[in-house]
């Protein structure tokens, strides 16, 4: 009998084209779970009209605070920063500077009201879970009749989400990396609910928010498709 050689295993680094690939199938991965968890947490937390009400938040004081720091606010960094994160991939030629830009408005207004909605939670949470009921409602009205501290902070993240996301449909349309029909849905959701007022039906505002994370998450998809270069028509 001949012996023959064992097999030598391969002892190269691994290709970092594959590894990318990889990664930015885990992130798109992640954004879908963010956008779940974003849905989750929208249908879970009590409607919001300008005010934060006791006896809405007391049957789930318990849960309300740790909803916040461990799903909403999670979900909604997690989202922006992918999406962020991907959108880069969709900068071409001349119009890249115009995608990074949106990319970056994604990202930092993201960031922000993230960070703003969780925070706000924290003393509603405290309110209703430690304190007497007495003194728990009389915080309840302080802190309601100082939310308007908070509004240039959130609106002013959702400002820069929706800037950011409209700059990279209008460099994609110009560069091709999006298609046509996705660019004008998205530029006619972001005129639609700019021009629709706050105060909608709970219903209609529900389609909307749900449009959004689809909206999302097909941006996204986009971007990975860029990334893994693959064009935007295709199949």
């Amino acid at each position: 009998m001949i012996p023959t050689a064992a097999p030598v295993r391969s002892t190269g680094t691994p290709d970092p084209q594959r590894l990318r690939g990889h990664a930015l199938t885990g992130l798109y991965a992640l954004l879908l779970a963010a956008l779940v968890g974003r849905v989750a947490f929208t249908a879970w937390e009590p409607p919001f009209d300008g005010t934060v009400r006791y006896d809405d938040i007391r049957p789930i004081a318990g849960a309300y605070w740790p909803v916040n720091l461990y799903l909403g606010g999670p979900a909604y960094l997690v989202s922006f920063v992918a999406i962020a994160v991907l959108t880069v991939f969709l900068a071409r030629g001349r119009t890249g500077p115009l995608t990074l830009a949106g990319a970056a408005s994604i990202g930092l207004g993201g960031t922000l009201f993230a960070l703003v909605i969780t925070a706000e939670a924290l003393p509603f949470g405290y309110a209703a879970t430690v304190l007497p009921e007495p003194a728990g409602r009389a915080l309840f009205d302080v802190l309601n009749a100082h939310l308007g501290v908070l509004v240039p902070a959130i609106v002013g993240g959702m400002a820069a989400v929706a800037l950011g996301v409209l700059l990279v449909l209008v460099a994609g349309a110009l560069s091709g990396a999006l298609p046509r029909w996705f660019v004008a849905v998205g530029v006619g959701y972001l005129v639609l609910f700019a021009a629709l007022p706050p105060d909608l039906p709970r219903p209609v505002a529900i389609g909307l928010y749900l449009a959004e994370v689809l909206i999302s998450a097909v941006l996204g998809g986009f971007g990975l498709r860029a990334a893994r270069g693959t064009p935007a028509g295709a199949s």
